[in-house]
């Protein structure tokens, strides 16, 4: 991860910079639960007010909006550069989170799992009486061919088509004289 330590010390105050820097990484492996919890909240509001914050500048520089101070907002970079400071905090303590949880549901392996499929299987005994055969929703029993398909036009196909165009042409020839 690359370090901005800097860029995130001018653009934060001294509660959001200790929020950032309590969701690092050897800092967000000593918080507890309860404590990542409410960590997680405060971000989220924290991150909430910067970017209404950043969007009222963003209004106000267009001319939608009355300006909240004596004079409108001219540039919101450092606004929205707060606010994506605390939204990659947040996505930190996010993913840690997601990594507790993950830690503590164990998924069983695929072994276990087919091993619980078969157990009702081999427990079942064999029946006693013989299958009912197909049922009825398989449809009609299906008879094989003594005949191959055969491929391409048959021979009769052929002499009609070529009948007809010599009956056509003559037709034409007749009506030109």
């Amino acid at each position: 991860m690359v370090d901005d330590s800097p860029s995130r010390a001018i653009s934060l105050k001294a509660t959001e910079q200790d929020l950032v820097n309590a969701t690092l990484n050897p800092a967000i492996e000593q918080l507890s639960d309860s404590e990542l919890k409410a960590l997680r909240q405060r971000l989220r509001q924290a991150h909430i007010k910067s970017r209404d914050i950043s969007n009222q500048q963003k209004r106000e520089m267009r001319g939608k909006a009355e300006a909240r101070g004596a004079t409108p907002a001219r540039d919101n970079t450092g606004s929205m550069a707060k606010a994506q400071v605390i939204r990659d905090a947040l996505t930190r303590v996010q993913a840690e989170a997601d990594r507790r949880d993950s830690m503590m549901v164990a998924k069983p392996s695929h072994a276990e799992l087919a091993q619980r499929a078969l157990e009702p299987r081999l427990s079942n005994e064999a029946s006693k009486y013989p299958g009912s055969g197909p049922p009825a929703s398989h449809g009609m029993k299906a008879i094989n061919r003594e005949k191959p398909f055969k491929i391409g036009t048959p021979k009769s196909e052929i002499g009609r088509v070529s009948q007809a165009g010599k009956v056509a042409q003559a037709r034409k020839d007749g009506n030109s004289r």
